[in-house]
């Protein structure tokens, strides 16, 4: 019994953390597009906007996840 609360903390304390950083993440791409919307030159929007969103998933294949991880890993 012990290990499955143990389990469920762990599962929980991962699911914050995910939402923790996922949360920083979208506060500073928003910061981002704010400065840049203020700039006094025009600047790539879009670009931008197309960064924000590859960046993590670049990162998250460079770091050694696997294009497939949506895959279940069931044998």
């Amino acid at each position: 019994m012990h290990i499955i609360a143990s389990e469920k903390m762990y599962s929980m304390k991962a699911s914050l953390r995910l939402a923790f950083f996922l949360a920083m993440y979208v506060l500073m791409c928003f910061g981002v597009l704010v400065l840049a919307v203020n700039e006094s030159t025009a600047q790539p929007i879009g670009l931008l906007v197309v960064a924000m969103v590859m960046m993590p998933i670049i990162v998250s294949i460079c770091g050694g996840l696997p294009v497939d991880f949506i895959k279940s890993k069931a044998k």
